[in-house]
């Protein structure tokens, strides 16, 4: 005769969803900020100006995309810690259930 812990851990395994295992990691665009090229210490004055105007564009661009990619990974970590939390909480439930098929 089978037990019933065996049972339940045969119902339970069954039970997890087919890709649980890990899964590829998402592809992450890079940022799409053009870099000025220094148009060198002998430029003309206005050719200077004018690449300091586009490099703070370009570090405003860059200091965005970071941003967004925190943004990312912050919902990306409260949706695991969810999981997380959901998983210790299934396990704590079945070894809860486990004890009293041993007692």
């Amino acid at each position: 005769m089978i037990k019933p812990a065996v049972l339940l851990a045969a119902a339970f395994a069954f039970a997890l969803p087919p890709n649980s295992h890990a899964q590829t990691p998402q592809t992450v665009p890079p940022h799409k900020c053009e870099k000025p090229e220094f148009p060198g210490r002998v430029s003309p004055q206005a050719k200077l100006q004018r690449w300091t105007s586009d490099f703070r564009a370009y570090l405003e661009c860059v200091k965005a995309y970071v941003n967004e990619r925190n943004a990312a990974i912050d919902a990306q970590s409260k949706a695991a810690k969810i999981a997380v939390d959901e998983f210790n909480a299934g396990v704590t439930e079945y070894n809860e259930t486990v004890k009293t098929f041993a007692n």
